[in-house]
């Protein structure tokens, strides 16, 4: 069942791709200048910032994280419905919060995600060109490793949002596989960033760098998913499948 994950990855690189006119149109960059390698770093210790308050919270209370949590996962799905529901998106964030809260099925979590997946891609993807993009893999890769084979405060993370919308969950016989939203957003930001940035040919709607870079992604993953099914612990995702995106927008932009 694990490898619904290919399918999740794939599709949420189409959305975003189909996002990106609705969320120019609506000015929603998240940097001024994309090619300022500088908001790669700057979005890495967002993540840092970010990672430590959770694990923070986790630890004094349970229940402020879970409200926090939820709080963000509202604000969050608005912000990345509004460009195509206006005012409509308040609506649907509020329902799809209180399932989550009320009812937090795997299928819940998986819609949330989905949704907050191919909207932060999108949102990354216009504001970033492939440079940056590129030098931010890099660093998540690395710290994704460090984090889950070195100090193993990922896999801590993971517990403690195990009822939201920051994990892709597939059931399984014997327990559910699990997937980081972050595996599925940063890789697919290059792709977004290539079929933004780039003046290449297309394929279908596709411009060739973006469709290599997701291929690579797509390979990255099959190899992740064949690690994990050999060894049967917690694996860093980053690397293999920014390893693949990366390597595939090489070959594409040389195309």
């Amino acid at each position: 069942m694990r490898w619904i994950f290919l399918l999740i990855f794939v599709v949420t690189a189409f959305l975003a791709i189909s996002s990106v006119p609705k969320y120019e149109q609506s000015g929603m960059r998240v940097f001024e200048n994309p090619g300022d390698v500088s908001n790669s770093f700057l979005y890495f210790a967002l993540i840092i910032v970010f990672t430590a308050f959770v694990l923070i919270l986790a630890r004094k209370s349970e229940k402020f994280l879970k409200a926090f949590m939820y709080l963000l996962v509202f604000v969050s799905i608005h912000y990345v419905l509004i460009p195509f529901l206006g005012i409509l998106s308040l609506i649907v964030a509020l329902v799809l919060t209180v399932l989550l809260i009320l009812k937090p099925n795997w299928i819940t979590i998986d819609i949330s995600a989905l949704l907050l997946a191919s909207g932060v891609a999108a949102m990354f993807g216009i504001s970033l060109e492939p440079t940056p993009v590129i030098v931010l893999l890099v660093i998540l890769a690395i710290y994704d490793a460090v984090s889950v084979y070195k100090t193993g405060h990922m896999i801590d993370l993971a517990e403690s949002v195990k009822d939201l919308p920051l994990l892709f969950i597939i059931p399984g016989k014997d327990r559910p596989s699990v997937l980081g939203v972050g595996d599925v957003v940063i890789p697919n930001i290059l792709v977004v960033s290539a079929q933004t940035f780039t003046k290449s040919p297309e394929i279908g709607f596709m411009r060739i760098p973006a469709l290599t870079t997701l291929i690579g992604g797509v390979l990255g993953m099959v190899t992740l998913l064949i690690v994990a099914e050999k060894f049967k612990r917690p694996h860093a995702g980053l690397p293999f499948l920014n390893a693949g995106a990366i390597i595939g927008y090489l070959v594409g932009i040389h195309l």
